[in-house]
């Protein structure tokens, strides 16, 4: 299960290739970028969303993971019919996905039963965040059954019973956030982050120095804060906060860095060693959020760039926040390109 010289699951390094250009991109499906987040900025994410605007949106994030988990399952499907595989029975599938669903850190899935009006019963225990793993569970109950899923739940994050049965939703929604799923990123191929592979598995050296991953516990911990993360694709949560952005206007897209900015002064104020933007900057590479690069004094503030941001908004917040705590001085968010996803200019002035 784990590489014996780094320690992390062996086909992680085999699956993904971590990029100089601030990306981690899958060897086996194109277009596909991973990355690592902290479970606990995506709950204060939707917490926060939600409280700031006076609606729950807990539903359209499991309604975009939804479309991610569906449209990544029928890649899975599509490539084992064209290796000639056998496509495993409805249920095998759905006990597939559930068990692997414990290296990426997502929690525990357990199918409890497959019922014969199409219906599904399963158990989450200690999922990353609620509203995503209902999505990722009906996402592949849709690839699978070939109908839409609606989701009801008794529980929370702790251990909850899932029912997903066959029932129509919001079409016109459901389409455009799956257009939003299927649009292949803009990338930048500029960029220095250089890693030391492990010689046996190719992972960076330096990603097992970050984070203890115990398969075992479905449990991936960032060692030097302790907080749990997960490792997960970059689609969902991006064309979630997208649609949120063309429903509510762009002021979301403002609201969005504040409250990326609020985790990260949280964040780096409880870090008990001191750290430095440049090795943060890495760090964020790492973990696949993309590369800040060439921060200049600029006044009483800074400049800087942002090469492929995983979604703008919450990499801007994220540097926004770090940066306070690291010189101590609060700042305001100044001009930032909100639709570049590939090189992206911030500045951040004297508040």
């Amino acid at each position: 299960m784990y590489c014996d010289d780094c320690g992390l699951p062996r086909g992680v390094g085999k699956a993904n290739e971590w990029k100089r250009n601030g990306t981690i991109m899958s060897r086996y499906e194109p277009d596909l970028r991973g990355m690592f987040i902290d479970s606990g900025e995506l709950g204060h994410l939707v917490a926060s969303l939600s409280a700031r605007m006076g609606y729950d949106v807990s539903r359209l994030v499991t309604e975009g993971k939804r479309k991610d988990s569906a449209h990544y399952a029928r890649g899975l499907i599509g490539k084992m019919k064209e290796s000639g595989s056998a496509v495993p029975e409805a249920g095998d599938f759905m006990r597939m996905m559930a068990a692997n669903y414990a290296v990426p850190g997502f929690g525990k899935v357990t199918i409890l039963d497959i019922r014969e009006d199409g219906g599904v019963v399963l158990d989450m225990e200690s999922a990353y965040n609620l509203p995503m793993a209902l999505g990722q569970a009906a996402g592949v109950y849709e690839a699978v059954m070939g109908v839409r899923g609606e989701v009801d739940y008794e529980g929370d994050e702790k251990r909850c019973r899932v029912l997903i049965v066959p029932r129509e939703g919001d079409e016109e929604l459901e389409r455009r956030i799956e257009s939003e799923v299927e649009e292949a990123p803009s990338l930048s191929q500029e960029g220095d982050a250089a890693y030391q592979p492990c010689p046996r598995c190719s992972a960076p050296r330096e990603l097992s120095r970050a984070l203890d991953w115990r398969v075992e516990e479905s449990l991936i911990t960032e060692r030097r804060s302790g907080r749990r993360f997960v490792f997960d694709n970059t689609r969902g949560l991006a064309a979630v906060m997208k649609v949120l952005v063309e429903e509510l206007g762009e002021d979301v897209e403002r609201m969005l860095a504040e409250i990326a900015r609020d985790h990260a002064r949280e964040y780096y104020a409880a870090l008990k060693d001191g750290a430095s933007f440049q090795e943060e900057a890495f760090r964020m590479a790492l973990f696949g959020w993309g590369l800040p690069v060439g921060m200049e004094k600029e006044g009483e503030g800074f400049a800087l760039r942002l090469l492929n941001p995983f979604y703008g908004p919450l990499m801007a917040g994220r540097i926004w926040g770090m940066v306070e705590m690291l010189t101590g001085k609060e700042l305001e968010l100044g001009d930032y390109d909100w639709a570049e996803t590939a090189v992206a200019k911030m500045t951040l002035t004297a508040a």
